[in-house]
């Protein structure tokens, strides 16, 4: 039972009204007030020339709480009346109007109206996308929706990097005689959002916890770039002038990622889907409008005495012209070894940063960094070389011909600037 009414702004000393203000006072004609805040304060009462203290319970004297009576009449019945019938009008008028507006859209005449939907004929783009997830070798039913599980019985999720979030490790299936890596992939960016070994406190990429990966992972971790150009075929002299022109693109990246929520949500952007099995996980891009898929697997290195994530990047040209490809793939940030780290990492990060060093082992062709501290930071007198440390080795796979040890870019500045 409560009683709503507008009083006299005592704080500032005017007759303007304040916020409108709940009592759960019982009387009749002389209603408590508190002020706009969560607070209790007095209330100035004109009807009657008395002031009282504005208490949630009024009247028990002793402040504690006491039920209301339920008996109890408000107002006059006249009044009610009166309050009764400006609410039935209002309604009246409310149905009124709101029947006028549908019946104008029903009849079509919402041109003039500026929150008309947008129109949904298809754009070139979004035909190009449309064809080439027709095109693709999705596991599609016979619906045209994605099955759940593809051929080798792998979990499939659509448009993962737009559902809701969630976390995972990768299985650790490194065979008998194999050393498992510790990694931990969400659905966000390319997966893998840390990954290291023994624990957190070893990482090759840093640990986060979930809510911090979500945000993260699309920008820290595994990220791709690539310019593609359409070349002519060798009997062609030349290509049209949409077909030669150039592109960069940068697969899984949250700046193309769907909004399912969005009804108006651009159909041209690119399918991202994700597959997870037993002992791997695999994300898929198809871009139609650059006519290029990419996808990349993660695995674990199986049957070695040393632990190793191993990631297989296929980047497949679905256009209808010739493509040549530049690529930087890879890691965006790397830890170095150093003892365990995962404590220092969040707490004085920079400061380690000074113990931090890549060695070659061939400085003429950087096809083989090897990531350390010169020493273990520890507060100790005890100085303790560190000779364990981290690699990363990468090479394209051809069937015709042997594959070679592609240059690894080490430092980040030369990718992202100094900022």
């Amino acid at each position: 039972n409560i009683r709503i009414r507008h009083g006299k702004d005592t704080t500032r000393g005017n007759d303007k009204e304040s916020a409108t203000m709940i009592s759960a006072d019982a009387l009749d004609n002389q209603p408590v007030t508190t002020s706009g805040s969560y607070g209790a304060t007095a209330g100035d009462d004109k009807t009657n020339g008395k002031s009282e203290e504005g208490t949630y319970q009024d009247g028990n004297g002793g402040g504690e709480y006491a039920s209301i009576d339920g008996s109890v009449r408000y107002g006059s019945g006249r009044r009610n009346k009166k309050i009764v019938a400006a609410i039935v009008l209002l309604a009246i008028v409310a149905g009124v109007v709101g029947f006028y507006q549908f019946r104008n859209c029903d009849e079509g005449n919402s041109g003039t109206n500026s929150s008309a939907p947008k129109s949904t004929t298809p754009t070139a783009d979004s035909a190009a996308q449309a064809a080439a997830i027709a095109d693709s070798d999705l596991p599609m039913s016979k619906t045209g929706k994605l099955k759940l599980f593809d051929s080798t019985n792998r979990f499939v999720m659509e448009d993962y990097d737009a559902r809701s979030t969630f976390s995972s490790f990768l299985p650790g299936v490194a065979g008998f005689f194999g050393k498992p890596v510790w990694a931990f992939y969400v659905n966000r960016g390319q997966g893998i959002s840390t990954f290291g070994t023994e624990s957190k406190d070893f990482p090759l990429l840093e640990f986060n916890p979930a809510n911090k990966a979500y945000q993260l992972t699309p920008f820290i971790g595994f990220r791709s770039f690539i310019r593609g150009t359409r070349v002519a075929e060798d009997n062609d002299s030349a290509l049209s002038a949409a077909e030669s022109t150039s592109f960069d693109v940068e697969p899984f990246s949250p700046r193309r990622s769907r909004n399912l929520d969005d009804p108006e949500d651009d159909p041209s952007k690119p399918k991202r889907v994700l597959y997870v099995g037993t002992n791997e996980m695999e994300i898929q891009e198809i871009d139609g409008v650059n006519g290029v898929s990419t996808s990349v697997q993660y695995i674990i290195l199986p049957e070695e005495d040393f632990g190793s994530l191993v990631r297989r990047t296929k980047i497949q040209n679905i256009g209808s012209t010739p493509l040549e490809l530049s690529v930087l793939d890879g890691l965006a940030k790397i830890e170095p070894a150093g003892g365990p780290l995962e404590g220092m990492l969040k707490s004085m990060g920079r400061t380690l940063e000074g113990w931090f060093g890549v060695y070659q082992v061939d400085p003429k062709s950087l096809t083989m960094p090897f990531y350390k501290m010169s020493t273990e930071p520890s507060d100790a007198a005890k100085v303790k070389i560190e000779e364990h440390g981290h690699y990363c080795l990468s090479f394209l796979e051809t069937p015709d011909k042997a594959s070679t040890l592609l240059p690894i870019v080490y430092d980040t500045n030369k990718v992202f600037g100094h900022d």
